[in-house]
């Protein structure tokens, strides 16, 4: 395995993920070569979704929006994770090989932790385990370029509210997901004699690199525009598997369901049903909204030029839109 080299640049801090996520790519892409591996570390604030994930699957959104909490979608596969200030993620970036497995890359995180007195794990495909319980989990994408693996790692993480953000809204499953997590993870603080998590960054950058790779201003600034990608509402909101999504409510006119085939964000298919009383037929609606993408502008667009009061009776043109972008998670 070759020697690990720390990426650095004057752009540190408390970073949003597009950041960090356009880095690997530009790591892997254009500095990356066959003698070597790269390192770094990064904290963010948010939800962090697979790129096969369906979002109203996984996340609370209406949780998310209340608490400021931002949504990403990174480029790997994977599920749903959490994080904050107080935990730290970890990017690894190597060329690939034949019969890949994280263990290598997962055990010089090992023994890092070893010299601070703690036995870790490897457990599984891809977790990292304290006394039993998980406190790293990674995610792994692999191109024509190399191999990227990049995870969590759970210092003092806020498990509440990790399970409020990445729970469906249903308090039930919310109250039984939070002792469920609590009993399967652990935060690696109170073990480590007040470790700060400033200084156990700065323990794995040292026992894991050897040497630096410092980011130059003009890279900082190509990093930024690629971040551009992954910052979009289109690839956080859109870039989505295809699937089924169902939307029902009560408004002037009746009961109203509405089954959307959504692929990457398009209508591939509407059926719209109910109690209402169509005076022309509701194909009409249906056919205006096929093979848009599923957002407010288009919805909106279809329906200003659809005089949709004539066609199904006591309907108030507000109340229908707004019942057809109850289901639009952004």
């Amino acid at each position: 395995m070759n020697k690990m080299i720390l990426v650095k640049h004057n752009n540190e801090g408390n970073l949003k993920a597009y950041f960090y996520f356009a880095l690997e790519e530009y790591i892997l892409e254009h500095v990356l070569k066959d003698d070597e591996a790269y390192f770094f570390t990064w904290k963010i604030k948010g939800v962090v979704i697979g790129k096969n994930q369906v979002l109203e699957n996984e996340v609370n959104m209406e949780y998310l929006k209340d608490n400021d909490i931002t949504l990403f979608r990174r480029p790997t596969g994977g599920g749903t994770i959490y994080a904050d200030e107080s935990n730290t993620m970890y990017t690894m970036i190597t060329k690939k090989t034949t019969n890949f497995s994280f263990k290598p890359y997962l055990e010089l995180v090992i023994k890092a932790m070893e010299k601070l007195g703690l036995k870790i794990e490897f457990s599984g495909r891809n977790d990292l385990l304290f006394e039993g319980k998980k406190i790293s989990g990674v995610a792994f994408l692999q191109n024509k370029y190399g191999v990227l693996i990049h995870g969590t790692y759970m210092y003092d993480v806020d498990i509440e509210t990790m399970i409020r953000s990445i729970t469906p809204n249903n308090e039930k499953l919310i109250s039984k997901g939070i002792d469920s997590v609590r009993s399967r993870v652990v935060n690696l603080k109170p073990h480590l004699n007040g470790l700060s998590l400033d200084d156990l960054v700065k323990h794995l950058e040292n026992e894991i690199t050897f040497e630096e790779y410092i980011l130059s201003d003009e890279e900082i600034k190509i990093v930024q525009k690629m971040a551009e990608k992954y910052e979009s509402d289109e690839w956080r909101f859109l870039k989505q598997p295809s699937y089924t999504k169902n939307i029902s409510k009560r408004i002037s006119g009746g009961m109203f369901n509405a089954t959307l085939e959504l692929n990457h964000g398009v209508i591939q298919d509407i059926k719209i049903t109910g109690d209402f009383f169509d005076l022309y037929p509701i194909e009409i609606i249906e056919d205006k909204l096929k093979n848009i993408n599923y957002t407010k502008e288009e919805v909106t667009k279809v329906l200003d030029g659809i005089n949709i009061e004539d066609m199904i009776l006591d309907i108030k043109k507000q109340e229908f839109l707004d019942f057809l972008l109850s289901g639009i998670v952004n």
